[in-house]
C-alpha cells in the first residue's frame, strides 16, 4: 500500500473517531446548547437566530387518541448560571380552554389544553440513557396503548418532569415542575408516582363546588382579567353569582396562581401564532433543590419529549429516539 493511500485512510479513521466522540458535527438527536443569554423569553429574541437546532420526531402510540405524529424544532442556550430552551411545533388549533359550560340549568365540564413535557434524570435511572421516556412510562411506541405500563425507577431514583400546560401554567408564566419516583402513594394508581416539587404556596387549584357539579368562583366583574380570557387568577376570583350566567356561558375550571418554591423554578412563555406553538423555558442550571436535575456544563444529558394536542393522560406523542443535551 502506498504511503499516500495509508495517510488518506488514516485521516478517514481519525475523522470517524472524532465524529463518534463529538469532535465533529452534532449527531441528529444531539441538542447543542450555545453559550449566549437571550434578553427575554420572546420566541423571536435575537439570541435564537444563530442557535443550533434539531428536529425531534414524536410518534403516536397505537390506540392513543393523539391525532398525528408531531415534529418539534428544539434549541438551547445557556450562561454561567442559567439555561434556556426553545421548542416550536405545528398545531392546527390553539387549545387553552378547560371550562365549566352552563346549559341554562346545570354545568358540565368541557375543553382541554395543549401541553408539552420533558423528562430528565435527577439520579441515574436504569435504561434511561438508551430509552429515555420509554424507560419511565411506555413500552416501545410500536405497542398499542392497552399494553403500556409504567416502568417506575428504583425507589431511590428520581426523574425531573417539566410540564408546560397551555391553560393551567402558561398564563402565570411557568411550567409545572414535577418529579417521578418509584414510590406509589396509591398502589392502585400508577400516576401516583408522579409528584409535584415542594412548594411554599400558590399553583393551580380546582374551581368547583364541594359536590363537584359546577364552578365555585368566577372572575371578579369589577376587574379586567389580568391573565386574559378564558383564565381566572385566584387573586381575582369571587363567589359565583349564578344570576349572571346564561346558556352557553363558560367559566374556567381552574384558578391560577404562580407557584412559590421549588415547583415554580421553571419560567416559561408560550405563544401561539401562524398555526404553531413556540414555548421558551428558562431555569437556573442548579436550582439547589434535590427534586430538580442539576446541569453541569461539561456533561451530556439524555432527555425525552412528549406533545399533547388538546388532550391529557396517555393521549400524547412521544420521542422514540434518545435525545441528548450537550453544552458547547
Amino acid at each position: 500500500m502506498s504511503k499516500m493511500r495509508r495517510t488518506f485512510l488514516g485521516l478517514i479513521v481519525v475523522a470517524m473517531i472524532a465524529g463518534a466522540c463529538g469532535g465533529g458535527a452534532a449527531a441528529p438527536n444531539e441538542l447543542v446548547a450555545t453559550k449566549k443569554a437571550p434578553a427575554s423569553l420572546a420566541a423571536d429574541d435575537a439570541a435564537w437566530k444563530d442557535a443550533a437546532s434539531i428536529l425531534v420526531k414524536t410518534t403516536v402510540i397505537e390506540g392513543s387518541k393523539a391525532k398525528q405524529d408531531v415534529e418539534v424544532k428544539a434549541q438551547a442556550l445557556y450562561s454561567d448560571s442559567d439555561v434556556w430552551f426553545r421548542f416550536e411545533w405545528a398545531d392546527a388549533t390553539e387549545s387553552v380552554s378547560r371550562a365549566w359550560e352552563y346549559d341554562g340549568a346545570k354545568w358540565k365540564s368541557s375543553g382541554n389544553e395543549d401541553r408539552f413535557a420533558l423528562y430528565w434524570e435527577i439520579t441515574p435511572i436504569d435504561k434511561f440513557q438508551t430509552r429515555t421516556c420509554a424507560a419511565l412510562c411506555h413500552n416501545p411506541v410500536s405497542d398499542p396503548i392497552d399494553k403500556w405500563y409504567m416502568i417506575t425507577p428504583g425507589l431511590a431514583d428520581r426523574a425531573d418532569n417539566w410540564h408546560w400546560k397551555a391553560a393551567r401554567t402558561n398564563a402565570v408564566g411557568q411550567a409545572d415542575d414535577k418529579y417521578l419516583t418509584g414510590v406509589l402513594s396509591d398502589p392502585k394508581d400508577i400516576e401516583s408516582a408522579n409528584k409535584g416539587d415542594a412548594k411554599d404556596k400558590g399553583g393551580t387549584a380546582d374551581n368547583k363546588t364541594k359536590d363537584g357539579t359546577g364552578p365555585e368562583k368566577m372572575q371578579d366583574p369589577s376587574k379586567k382579567p389580568s391573565a386574559g380570557s378564558p383564565f381566572i387568577l385566584a387573586s381575582e376570583a369571587v363567589a359565583l353569582d349564578a344570576s349572571k350566567f346564561k346558556a352557553g356561558d363558560k367559566v374556567a375550571r381552574e384558578l391560577l396562581a404562580p407557584w412559590v418554591g421549588s415547583r415554580g423554578d421553571i419560567e416559561v412563555k408560550g405563544a401561539y401564532a401562524g398555526g404553531k406553538w413556540t414555548v421558551v423555558f428558562h431555569r437556573k442550571l442548579d436550582t439547589g433543590h434535590d427534586d430538580d436535575v442539576k446541569f453541569i456544563t461539561g456533561k451530556t444529558y439524555p432527555f425525552g419529549v412528549s406533545v399533547f394536542d388538546n388532550a391529557g393522560g396517555a393521549n400524547h406523542t412521544v420521542s422514540g429516539d434518545v435525545l441528548t443535551l450537550k453544552f458547547k
